[in-house]
Parts: C-alpha cells; sequence; structure tokens
C-alpha cells in the first residue's frame, strides 16, 4: 500500500542492438523521471534498480539509493550484438522483483516477446508477493502476439495491475513523460479491466473527497475516452482534463486533479485487444491478508488464499477514520465484473484499529482482485481496488524434517524434535519400528511437534519416524538416537574465607556414580602437588597453609571423564583490613571553581569507599559526582561547600577514615573611589582605595617603586582599610599611587593620581598693531599655571572671538599662543583683550589692531588662443597687477567651475597649471580676480591636438561565401584622422567590383565574398598628430562539395555481393570541414556499429553485407556555409548456388525420369540444360523431366544457373538400363540402399 513505505523506480531494459533509440530516450527520460520524483513533498522512491539483459545474460543488476549514480549506470549501458528475438526477459523481471523494494514501479523496455515464458509462475507469485506493478513499453514483438513469450507478457502486466504499450521507437520518449507524472506516493487503484477483443464500456467508478487526482489509462488500437462528472456533463480540457499520453492507434492517458465527490461515468472504446488501468493519488487506501483461522495481527497473514480450505480475509485500511466504514467487498475478474460479492462485518472497535475482519469467504479457481466499497467519516461513497490480482495456491504434501541425529545422556530427558510445513491442516504421529508412539495430534497450520523420552538408556537407542498426512498427501522423515555418557555433574561449592597465615581447604563434589577424574586449576595452570604449602589432598579437596593475600582468587575445580569435562568456580577470600589516602591534605577555593578530591583506598576483599561532609553522606547529586574509584568532584563551587570532608573505607576487615579540610576563599578586588584628586599646595589630600575579598585583603599604598607607609607626611588608617591621607601637600608629592589588595585567594591593584595645582601667570603679552587690508595680523599671548590656562578672546564691545573662515576671504585662526587673522579685514578694527584661567585664578591683557587701504583687481592680458598636445603640459596666465585688498582668482571651464586636482591646480602668481594634457581639456578657460573694490576677468581658448587612435572591434571575421560582410575601423583623434584599407602590403582602391572603402565611417564593404577574399586586412589612420594601424583575419565558408558528384541530387547505383565489404564514397571538400552524417532510407545511422563504419575520409563502409541492406543511402555533408548530399542505391547481390543432387542415375527404358535443379539467387538465377554438350530449352528449367527414357537419351546433363552475380553448374550422368516398365525414378543414386 502506497502509504506504508516507499518504493522502488525499476527499469528493466533489453540491450540488444536493436535498442540503441530506445536507450537514448530512455537516459533523457529518467533525469525528468528522477527530477520531478524528488521534488515532491513526499517521496516515493527509494530507491532505483536497473536489470540489462542479452541473450544469455543478465545484469549486472545496479541497486542506488543516488540518483546521480541511476543515471551514470544508465549512461554506461552499451547495445550489443544483432537483433534477438526473442530474449530472456522474464528472468530480467524475476531478478527486479526480487530485489526491489514492495510496492514498486516496474518498467520493461523491449522490442522482443519473452523466450523464457516458462518463468511466468515463479513471477506471477512474486508479483502478489511483492504487490508491485509492471509496464510494459513495447518496441516490438517479433510479429506474433499468439505466441506464448507475449501472453506470458499480458498475464504479469493483468495480475500486476500494469499495461502492455506498444508503439514506436521515437515515441518511447512520450511513455516516459507519462511515466514521470504517475510514479508517486500515494497510489490507489480504482478500476483494472482486461478485454481480447473490439468494444465499448461504461463504468460507474465514484470518487470520494480524499482524490487529489485520477489518471485514466487506455492501451490498446484506436483509443477513446469519454469521463462524465456526476451531474453528467463531459469533462474536457476546459474542466481541467489534461492530457499526460496520445500515442495514435495505441495508447491514451488522460489525468484530472482534484475531481468534485460523486459517482462519476466513465465510457471507453478500442478497435481491437485492450487494457483499462483507473488510479488515483490518495491516502485510502488498503491490503489484503489470507488465513485459514481467524487472526486479529495482520502480520498473521499470507498474500494468497489456499485451494480447498475455507479463507479468511483481513483488510487492513489507511486513511479511513470513525464513523466511516467498510460495507461490502467482492472478488472481480480480470475483465472488471464483480464474480462475488461479500459483506463486510462492522467491527467491535468500530474499525478505529483500520483491521476489518470478513469470515470464511469462497474464492474462486481463476485469478480475482479484490474491491473494497465503504463510506468515509463524512458519509460519502468510496471504492478500491487491490494492486494486483490473486489466484489460490495448490497445497502440497507436508513437508517434514528432523536432524540426521538425536544426542541423548544416559538416565537424563531426551526429545525427538520433529518441524513440519504445511498450508493445509494435517495429523502427525511419531512411530518407532513401525509401532506408533502416543496418540496422533491435528495441526492446523506449519508446527513443531516433539516425543520426550524420560530417562533415556540404551533401549531408547535406534531410528524415529514423524510422519504428517494431509489432504494434499504426506510426508515423513527420520533421525536417528544415540545415548551417551553424560558429563560429570558438579555440585555448587562453597567459597571458602581465610585470614593471613591460617589453613585454607577448598573442597569439591561430584554428584553421581560415574567414573571420573578431579583436578584443580588456577589463572588456567593446574596444580598437582600432593607437598608443600599448596597442594592437592587424598580425598581430591586443594589445601593452602600460611595462607597469604596473594592467593585470593578464583580457582577451578575440573572434573573430566571419556565424554568431557565439567568444571566450577571456588573463589578463596583474604580478608586484609582496608588503608586509604586522600589527595590533596588541604585545598582553598573560589566561587565558580571545579574541586576534586582523590580517595585511593586497598584491602581485601576491596573496600567500599564513602564521603562525608560534615555528618552528612554524600551521593552523586546535580553538582557532587561521587565515583567508585573513590573520586570527589563539586563542580561550581559555593561558599557553603567549604568545611571538612571524610573519606571511609570498609569492608568485613574493618574501616579506614581520613579528613581533609576545603578553605572557601574569594580573590580580592580593589577600585578608586576617584581616581584622579587634584588639591592646591599646602591642602591636606585623601585617597581612597575601596575593597572585597573573602578573607578580607590586606591593602598597602606605593608610589613608584617606593611603599608608602605612615610617617611625617602621610598616614594610612589600617592595613585593611584603604584610605591614604597626605597632610600639607606640596608640588613634589604629584603623581601616581597604587593601592594592592592581598588575601590567600590573588592580588588585585588600583592606582590614584594626585595632582597640585598652581595660579595662571603671563610669559608673553599682545602688543598694538597697525595693517592694511588684506594684510595678515598676529597677537601673542601665553600663560602657565596648573592645570594648564585656558586662553580666551574677546573685543572691548564685548563679542567673543572664536576660531571662523571670513566673508572676505580670510579667517581667524587661534591656537595656545597667539591670535592670527589672516587677511585683515576692516571690520577687525578695534581693541583685543587676551583672558588666563583655571580653577585656581584668572589674568587678562589687551592690545588694539588698527586697518586701513583699498584698491580694485587687475589682470595682464595674455594671448587668446593656446594649442598643446595630448600629454603636455602647459600654464594658462592670470597675472595680478594691482588689488587691495589682494584679490581672490577663479577659473571656469567652458562656464563651469573648475574643480582643482593634482593634475590641474592653481600655481601661486594665479596661472592655471595642465598636467599631461586629455582631449577633454580643451575648451574656453576665464579667470576672474574679485576683492571689495571690484572685479575683472580675462579668457584664453585651449586646443588639445590628439594623435589618431583606432577603437578595437573584432579581430576575425568569418563569411559565408557569397554573403555580403562589412569589416569595421572606428577612429577618433583630434584633427579628424582618414582612413585607407589595405590587404597584405597593397592598399585597397577606394571602390573595386569586390570592395568598396566607406569614408568618412571607415568601413571596408565586401558584397560577395569568395575564397579569394579571406586574409589579412589591414586600417590605418593618418593625421598630422601621426597615424595608426589594425590588423584583422577575415575567413570564408565554403560551400560543401562532393569529389566525383556531379550535381545536388545525384544517385548512385552500386551492387554488392552478400558477405562482402562494400564502402560508399563520399570524401568532401568545404571550409570549414564539413560534419558527415548517413541515413538509410531516412532513418540515421549512428557512427559506429556491428556493421556500419564512416570513415576518416567520411565513406561508409559496410562489413558483411546481407540481402537486407539492399537500400537507399544518403550522405548528408553540412557546414556553416551550406550543405550537400548524394544518394546510393544499393542492391545486394547473391551467387546462383544449386542444391545438390545425385551425381549418377541409373533408369530403366520407358521410366519417366526427372533431374532437379533447384537454384538460389539474387537476383534470380536464369537455369539452362545441356545434354553432352547441346543446349535445350524446356519450361520449367528448375526440373528436367524425360518421359519414357530411351538409350538415346542417357549421358551428362549439365545445368548452369547464372545471373549478373555470377553462375553455378551441376552435372548429372543419367544410364538407361533394359525395360522394366512404367515407373518414375527420381534422384536414385548408384550405390543407394
Amino acid at each position: 500500500m502506497g502509504s506504508d513505505s516507499a518504493s522502488s523506480l525499476s527499469f528493466v531494459f533489453d540491450v540488444t542492438g536493436s535498442m540503441y533509440d530506445d536507450l537514448k530516450q530512455v537516459i533523457e527520460g529518467a533525469s525528468r523521471i528522477l527530477e520531478k520524483t524528488l521534488s515532491r513533498r513526499t517521496r516515493p522512491i527509494r530507491n532505483f534498480v536497473l536489470v540489462p539483459f542479452h541473450d544469455p545474460d543478465i545484469g549486472p543488476v545496479s541497486i542506488t539509493t543516488d540518483p546521480k549514480k541511476f543515471q551514470q549506470d544508465l549512461q554506461e549501458l552499451f547495445v550489443q550484438g544483432g537483433g534477438d528475438c526473442p530474449e530472456m526477459s522474464i528472468g530480467a523481471i524475476k531478478k527486479a522483483l526480487e530485489v526491489s523494494l514492495p510496492g514498486s514501479f516496474i518498467y520493461v523496455f523491449t522490442d522482443a516477446r519473452a523466450k523464457d515464458y516458462r518463468l511466468k509462475r515463479d513471477v506471477l507469485q512474486l508479483v502478489q508477493l511483492r504487490q508491485s506493478q509492471v509496464v510494459f513499453v513495447l518496441t516490438g514483438d517479433c510479429g506474433d502476439r499468439s505466441q506464448p513469450g507475449y501472453r506470458a507478457y499480458e498475464e504479469i502486466a493483468a495480475t500486476s495491475s500494469g499495461q502492455i504499450f506498444h508503439l514506436d521507437k521515437q515515441q518511447v520518449n512520450e511513455v516516459l513523460k507519462w511515466v514521470e507524472e504517475t510514479v508517486q506516493a500515494l497510489k490507489v487503484r480504482l478500476l483494472s479491466s482486461n478485454h481480447d477483443s473490439a468494444q465499448e464500456n461504461q463504468w460507474e467508478v465514484p470518487f470520494d473527497p480524499s482524490l487529489k487526482e485520477v489518471t485514466v489509462s487506455l492501451s490498446g488500437p484506436a483509443p477513446q475516452i469519454e469521463l462524465r462528472d456526476p451531474v453528467g456533463r463531459v469533462v474536457g480540457v476546459e474542466q481541467g482534463l489534461t492530457e499526460l499520453l496520445n500515442i495514435p492507434n495505441s495508447a491514451r492517458v488522460v489525468n484530472l486533479k482534484l475531481p468534485r465527490p460523486g459517482a462519476w461515468t466513465l465510457k471507453v472504446s478500442c478497435g481491437g485487444r485492450h487494457t483499462l488501468r483507473v488510479t488515483g493519488v490518495s491516502n485510502l487506501d488498503f491490503r489484503a491478508g489470507f488465513s485459514s483461522v481467524p487472526v486479529s495481527e495482520f502480520n498473521h497473514t499470507r498474500e494468497r488464499p489456499i485451494k480447498g480450505v475455507p479463507a479468511h480475509l483481513l483488510l487492513k485500511c489507511t486513511g479511513l477514520k470513525p464513523p466511516g466504514q467498510l460495507s461490502h467487498v467482492e472478488l472481480v475478474s480480470g475483465s472488471g465484473h464483480s464474480l462475488r460479492t461479500v459483506p463486510v462485518p462492522l467491527q467491535s472497535d468500530g474499525g478505529s484499529r483500520g483491521l476489518w475482519r470478513v469470515p470464511d469467504i469462497r474464492t474462486t479457481s481463476q485469478s480475482f482482485f479484490l474491491r473494497v466499497t465503504g463510506r468515509d467519516k463524512d458519509g460519502y461513497r468510496f471504492q478500491r481496488l487491490s494492486s494486483v490480482s490473486y489466484t489460490n495456491i495448490v497445497p502440497e504434501a507436508p513437508a517434514v524434517s528432523m536432524p540426521n541425529e538425536v544426542d541423548g545422556f544416559y538416565m537424563q530427558p531426551a526429545t525427538i524434535g520433529c518441524s513440519v510445513e504445511s498450508n493445509v491442516p494435517y495429523r502427525l504421529r511419531f512411530t518407532r519400528g513401525g509401532l506408533a508412539l502416543g496418540e496422533e495430534r491435528m495441526f492446523q497450520s506449519s508446527g513443531e511437534a516433539s516425543w520426550e523420552i524420560l530417562r533415556a538408556s540404551g533401549e531408547d537407542e535406534g531410528l524415529y519416524e514423524c510422519i504428517a498426512q494431509s489432504s494434499a498427501g504426506q510426508g515423513r522423515a527420520l533421525t536417528h538416537l544415540t545415548v551417551r555418557e553424560p558429563l560429570p555433574a558438579l555440585k555448587t561449592p562453597v567459597n571458602v574465607s581465610s585470614a593471613v597465615g591460617s589453613v585454607a581447604v577448598l573442597t569439591c563434589h561430584v554428584e553421581g556414580s560415574l567414573r571420573y577424574n578431579l583436578t584443580w586449576e588456577r589463572s588456567g595452570l593446574a596444580i598437582t602437588a600432593r607437598s608443600g604449602r599448596v597442594k592437592v589432598l587424598p580425598d581430591s579437596s586443594l589445601e593452602l597453609r600460611d595462607v597469604q593475600p596473594e592467593d585470593a582468587g578464583r580457582y577451578h575445580c575440573v572434573a573430566a571423564n571419556a565424554r568431557g569435562n565439567s568444571r566450577v568456580a571456588v573463589w578463596l577470600l583474604v580478608p586484609e583490613a582496608p588503608s586509604l589516602v586522600v589527595s590533596p591534605q588541604s585545598q582553598a577555593f573560589s566561587r565558580g571553581s571545579d574541586v576534586r578530591l582523590v580517595c585511593t583506598a586497598s584491602g581485601s576483599p576491596r573496600p567500599e569507599v564513602f564521603w562525608s561532609h560534615g555528618n552528612v553522606f554524600l551521593t552523586n547529586r546535580p553538582r557532587i559526582t561521587v565515583s567508585k574509584q573513590g573520586g570527589l568532584t563539586i563542580r561550581h563551587a559555593l561558599p557553603e561547600d567549604s568545611g571538612n570532608y571524610t573519606c571511609t573505607a570498609t569492608s568485613e576487615a574493618g574501616t579506614a577514615k581520613q579528613t581533609v579540610f576545603l578553605n572557601y576563599a574569594e580573590e580580592p578586588s580593589v577600585w578608586a573611589a576617584k581616581e584622579v584628586v587634584m588639591v592646591a599646595v599646602g591642602e591636606n589630600a585623601t585617597l581612597e582605595c575601596r575593597t572585597t575579598g573573602v578573607p578580607p585583603p590586606v591593602v598597602k599604598w606605593s608610589k613608584g617603586d617606593l611603599q608608602v607607609v605612615s610617617g611625617a607626611f602621610a598616614e594610612q588608617v589600617t592595613e585593611h582599610h584603604g584610605t591614604l591621607q597626605i597632610r600639607a601637600v606640596q608640588a613634589v608629592h604629584a603623581g601616581e599611587y597604587s593601592c594592592v589588595a592581598r588575601n590567600p585567594a590573588g592580588t588585585s591593584s588600583a592606582t590614584v593620581i594626585l595632582e597640585v595645582g598652581a595660579a595662571p601667570v603671563f610669559t608673553k603679552t599682545p602688543v598694538d598693531v597697525a595693517a592694511d587690508v588684506g594684510e595678515k595680523v598676529t597677537l601673542a599671548c601665553v600663560a602657565r599655571g596648573f592645570p594648564l590656562p585656558t586662553v580666551t578672546w574677546h573685543r572691548e564691545d564685548g563679542r567673543a572671538i572664536v576660531a571662523k573662515a571670513d566673508s572676505n576671504g580670510g579667517f581667524v585662526q587661534l591656537d595656545a599662543e597667539r591670535l592670527l587673522i589672516h587677511s585683515v579685514w576692516l571690520d577687525d578694527d578695534g581693541l583685543y583683550f587676551c583672558e588666563a584661567k583655571n580653577q585656581f585664578g584668572s589674568i587678562r591683557s589687551e592690545a588694539r589692531v588698527t586697518v586701513g587701504g583699498l584698491e580694485p583687481p587687475l589682470l595682464a592680458n595674455g594671448a587668446p588662443k593656446i594649442t598643446t598636445g595630448i600629454g603636455q603640459s602647459l600654464s594658462l596666465p592670470c597675472m595680478l597687477l594691482d588689488g587691495i585688498p589682494l584679490p581672490e582668482r577663479n577659473w571656469t571651464h567652458n562656464g563651469n567651475e573648475l574643480k582643482l586636482s593634482g593634475r590641474m591646480f592653481r600655481k601661486s602668481d594665479g596661472s592655471l597649471h595642465i598636467a599631461r594634457a586629455l582631449p577633454e581639456d580643451a575648451g574656453t578657460y576665464v579667470c576672474t580676480a574679485v576683492n571689495i573694490a571690484g572685479s575683472v576677468n580675462i579668457s584664453v581658448s585651449l586646443e588639445v591636438h590628439v594623435p589618431p587612435e583606432i577603437i578595437a572591434g573584432p579581430y576575425h571575421y568569418t563569411a559565408n561565401e557569397g554573403v555580403a560582410i562589412a569589416l569595421t575601423c572606428e577612429t577618433r583623434g583630434v584633427p579628424k584622422p582618414t582612413v585607407v584599407w589595405s590587404k597584405g602590403r597593397l592598399p585597397l582602391p577606394r571602390e573595386t567590383p569586390s570592395s568598396s572603402q566607406s569614408n568618412p565611417d571607415g568601413f571596408l564593404h565586401i558584397p560577395n565574398p569568395t575564397a579569394a577574399d579571406a586574409g589579412t586586412y589591414t586600417c590605418t589612420a593618418n593625421s598630422a598628430m601621426g597615424y595608426a594601424s589594425y590588423e584583422v583575419q577575415l575567413s570564408v565558408n565554403s560551400k560543401p562539395k562532393i569529389v566525383g558528384a556531379s550535381g545536388q541530387k545525384d544517385t548512385v547505383n552500386m551492387s554488392a555481393e552478400v558477405g562482402s565489404e562494400v564502402v560508399l564514397p563520399c570524401e568532401v571538400q568545404g571550409s570549414p570541414s564539413p560534419l558527415i552524417t548517413w541515413s538509410r532510407n531516412g532513418q540515421p545511422i549512428p557512427p559506429v556499429t556491428a556493421w556500419f563504419t564512416v570513415l576518416p575520409s567520411g565513406s561508409l563502409k559496410i562489413t558483411d553485407v546481407r540481402l537486407i541492406d539492399s537500400k537507399l543511402y544518403t550522405c548528408l555533408a553540412k557546414n556553416p556555409a551550406g550543405n550537400v548530399s548524394i544518394n546510393y542505391n544499393l542492391q545486394i547481390q547473391a551467387k546462383p548456388k544449386i542444391q545438390a543432387a545425385p551425381s549418377l542415375l541409373k533408369a530403366l527404358i520407358n521410366q519417366t525420369v526427372v533431374l532437379p535443379c533447384v537454384a538460389q539467387g539474387e537476383p534470380s538465377p536464369d537455369i539452362r540444360w545441356f545434354h553432352n554438350g547441346r543446349a535445350f530449352t524446356i519450361r520449367d528449367a528448375a526440373v528436367l523431366r524425360i518421359d519414357r527414357a530411351r538409350l538415346t537419351d542417357q549421358g551428362t546433363y549439365k545445368c548452369v544457373a547464372s545471373s549478373t552475380a555470377g553462375q553455378d553448374i551441376m552435372e548429372i550422368k543419367l544410364e538407361v538400363l533394359g525395360h522394366v516398365g512404367h515407373t518414375e525414378l527420381y534422384g536414385f543414386r548408384e550405390n543407394a540402399a
């Protein structure tokens, strides 16, 4: 059932030579099928199987879960040999069924019927067992569909709900497109019918809501399908009907998505033998299992019913939820008609388990499908058909098996077993010497039975027979019972415990009165000493004196007899008081760390180790792990984990303890309450560090490498308090102080900076300044102090002075020591104040700035036009003659503001410098000078000359003979260059019969290129700045020409003899080299096959020619310039061959003599007869009849068969004897017996 598991996609492929075209299409189609199935959300395919076959071989079989590997295996197939018919196809299908998963899709590609059709029964049984579908794609059938080899295909397809598609080799691809759509999960069967003749049938099929799509597949001649919805309307393309496959006169497949629930009507017709399959995609389906007795589990059923035995049917449904239920089940014939209907009882669980039991149904003798009908949970009627048809198992006689020999032991129970395989109930009995043992028992199915002997002895030895009798026959089997002496039986020993230095005795007792030999072993070594510290006593006990700890361990007692030996273990225990060592003895830990203590204990017996914390025993917890080896691990330790931990080792020999202490310590943390402390000289300073840590850390202060201790100028409150007080601070006390906190868990430090302040003092003051407009003015103002004073400027009018750009082109710049006014302006006139200030005081000073003088700008005139070459540098002058304040000069290019860069910049004299001139630098430049008193400008025109340049185009041109072409030569440069073309070293005139140059675009036009036009062409561009040239290559493709052919449609008649080798010439000239292909009667010939080879010259070589090779052969040569072809009408001739006849005939006078001359050949030979060298003519030359033979008729008769292919001669000598009577003599030999 589709929902149970994924399936296999299996291709069974015929790799004989005639399947070459089919293989190419299957390889291409497989790619689409794999891509389609892998893209589905529910992937129906788990693995891929490929089974190639070629008489007499099958395989090698390829099984893979990798789609790419499956495609590679397909591509590595190669067709071989001739087109044998029939083929070993059934064996290949059997192999595919054996290796594929249940419920698989198997597609068979061949053009021949089956040779091994006797395997059909095994394949049908496998189909029913594996519930797989087999579809045949036939591109041939050996021409007779009544043969058993073809009928086997029909039976396999009918049983598996598959179909047979007959098509041409070119149509394989169409079927593969249909396979692409139909290989999917959740596939269910709705209808299946097979018909041997042309007819029209109408079916009513209920479609339920679970059907996501429905596919109707009709295979046969002239297939017609009409589908009507529940309201009677014919469904077509407009209503969503899709045609998946349409092969005229062979097959038609249509599909409908999301059909409307209800009763649909399907009408189909075909012009001959045909098959119909209706399938759907749904999660509602069933599987059927048969049993001889009622069962409640599906895995207790079999795939087929048994003939003559009442069948109990168990239906396993998926997708049917209560209150949905099954109403009845039908046995359906292969033609789709109901044979028997059985109601399905309502199950006690309402079908919630998905199992529906149908008791005691009578199956039919013919094969049948099962069709279940019911209603889903919403009340919609549904129908489903079994995936395969069923046949009855014909029961065979029970198969009885017993072991050849049964071993029994003296005076012990013995069992004689018997296993029976049977499909029908049977009676079973045991016999010995022809006498029955016990009662005959009845079994309903295969099973096992046994005959029990309580105390075996020599009298019980001998042959025993198991007999099973059923309605199908009888099965029996024999076994022989042999009673042997048993192994010695040892009593369970008592382990011994002994103290060090004492005596230990290990004992071992054997049950029963059988003879035995008793020995002792330790560690695989026998103990045989009869004296010493360790010895074996007379009663076979083992004694150990002055017991030592190393004596402890396992000893083996071994009792042996002729049958073998038995052994038992005895343990000697030597107690030793426990001792232990714990490491480490003490340990400090911090929060979150891991703590591990190891307790190593020794003693005998091995002591048990326990850990305790205080008075609490420790066991495994989320943070605490106690190992059997004595390890204690505390993860992510907490402060409460500190304290005493005791390891205790105890055994029956005593107890030992050892205690260790865990200290909790938290690494100190220290930070400065204030990282920078500033005080004035003479004031007191307090430096403070705050700390945390367990135990509380000790804090010490230092400055540089010197430790600060309490004294005359500094005092630390306590060693646990991080406060340092410095009295009457002086400048020398300034600097960086470190506080360091220490405890057992570690060290931490912080720094505090002490700064000692001072009030500002001027070291430089500003002075009064007088300046003209545009000049630079500097006012100096420098102050010192700590912290460094902030210097600010402001004017007498109260306006603050800040750094800024001036609207008149100047700017104000402030720094730590001065006020700088670039290009002073009229409004800069006034009184300026400088103020220095810090937190310990402030001071100020003043200076006056006086500003005067204005003149408008005046520029010098220069050349109005300047010419330069590309890449050269130049300067455009803009000389300032006058102007106060200093005018600002700006340049524009073609009316746009000029963006200056590293290549184009303004020099200090105002001129514009252009480095490495570019073509785009050409144009009109304007220099403008501006100040507050006015403005003026000058202009200059710049022309940049550029050498000729050819813009690279295609290097290589290819023209077809007679098709116009243009070679391009696009140029640029200043001034504009002229273009000249040349071929080789010779310049081309502007106009020639074969070419023309076009100016000024530079194109070279060739209207009708020939092979003579091919070569190297050079385009040259010239101007006053120089020249440039560019080469292009022109190739001309010439049309193919067949050497020796007189015209485009030549047909050459050729003949050859059967079995000879013939070459059909097709030597072609053309550029580029033409591609040559051959076809026979319009069908392409592969480049290399068993008989055909395309030679390097293009000619076709045919080896071992046969009569069927008499065809029309076409050689087609083509290249980009055109194509040409030549036809060969090949006639295959066979030399005349006369069938053998007696060389000597004897006849009586007046007898009728018949001389045969049967000849074969192609063309049919002419037959002539000669008698003693004289020719004569007869009506039927194949037989020379002599009525009433006379003596003059005797002599040598010669038959000559001749044709254009040759001739053959046969001679017969005729002797005429004495008179006997009128009889007819034919082929009488002289020595005939």
